[in-house]
């Protein structure tokens, strides 16, 4: 990562926070398999979509870091998955019993929203491709 992009090191620190977070998601799955077997949550795919989440996660850090040429793309296509799979879990799949939708609706947009610029902008796009002479 060129030092002079500064948000690289924005993206890179969200990519390793988002990391951090289904880290802990796959790990605390494992720990508390019975406490969640026991209140009737889904186990397996709380533990799946932890350990898939977390793999691409890294993955889009490790590109980020080496400067790879399609990072932009990737990191486009990673947001907006993330937040479709963020949508369809809290809709169909774990439905919660209070479920507060006008305050994720709100807070999930806007997250989306900040995060999706600073993937377009032309500083972001300079350091994920390749310069040539």
């Amino acid at each position: 990562m060129k030092s002079s992009t500064w948000y690289a090191g924005i993206l890179s620190a969200i990519v390793f926070l988002f990391s951090l977070w289904n880290i802990l998601r796959t790990v605390r799955a494992l720990l508390d398999w019975q406490i969640l077997v026991e209140y009737g949550a889904p186990a397996v795919y709380i533990l799946g979509s932890g350990l898939v989440w977390s793999l691409a996660s890294l993955g889009l850090l490790a590109a980020l870091l080496s400067e790879w040429r399609h990072t932009r793309r990737a990191g486009i296509a990673f947001s907006v998955l993330y937040w479709v799979w963020y949508w369809a879990d809290r809709l169909f799949i774990q439905q919660s019993p209070a479920p507060n939708l006008l305050f994720s609706a709100i807070i999930s947009v806007m997250a989306l929203l900040a995060i999706l610029p600073i993937w377009l902008l032309p500083d972001t796009k300079d350091y994920s491709t390749e310069e040539i002479e």
